[in-house]
């Protein structure tokens, strides 16, 4: 008879555990189709207002728009056309920082005035190379790794050269790839 009795008390407990882990199952399963009838009310909502159709006021007034006449497009000036581009060979160079040691690879392109300083360059080639060499590796890492720093660096470039080439021959400088280790 003692053998009944637990047998009994155990087919109880097990239909207790049944029914608790039944319930718990049971309100996973709510949460779960919750959280999917609100994905699905958030993703209508989201397609409604982001898909639907323009106002008529919104359609009349990308009609004016295209009804204006075009603006005047300005030919550039003899100082705004681009002028000729003379590409650089890379240059690496350490840079001078006694904590350690970095280096610079800069890619430099020259625009210039048109062909005849451009074959200036050719032949200056050397002396300008040597310029922006020893100009690049006077400067720090501080120096040249911030924006204003490139700038500066850019303008110092412009004006070693353009001592060089002579004064209006040299357009601007260019700086095709820049980095710092």
């Amino acid at each position: 008879m003692a053998k009944d009795e637990k047998k009994t008390k155990k087919k109880d407990e097990s239909k207790d555990k049944s029914q608790k882990s039944g319930g718990g199952v049971n309100k996973l399963l709510v949460i779960i189709i919750a959280l999917l009838v609100l994905i699905i009310i958030g993703g209508a909502g989201a397609f409604f207002l982001l898909f639907q159709a323009p106002s008529d006021e919104e359609i009349a007034k990308e009609l004016e728009k295209e009804k204006e006449p075009p603006q005047e497009v300005v030919a550039p000036t003899d100082e705004e056309k681009i002028g000729v581009i003379v590409e650089l060979k890379p240059f690496i160079v350490n840079l001078e920082d006694p904590k350690a040691r970095h280096f610079l690879k800069a890619t430099i392109s020259l625009e210039v005035k048109d062909d005849a300083a451009k074959d200036q360059v050719e032949k200056f080639k050397p002396k300008i190379r040597n310029d922006i060499l020893l100009l690049l590796s006077s400067k720090t890492l501080d120096d040249v790794i911030t924006i204003e720093g490139k700038v500066r660096l850019k303008d110092e470039i412009m004006s070693r050269v353009g001592r060089i080439l002579g004064p209006g021959k040299l357009k601007n400088v260019y700086f095709s790839q820049f980095v710092v280790q």
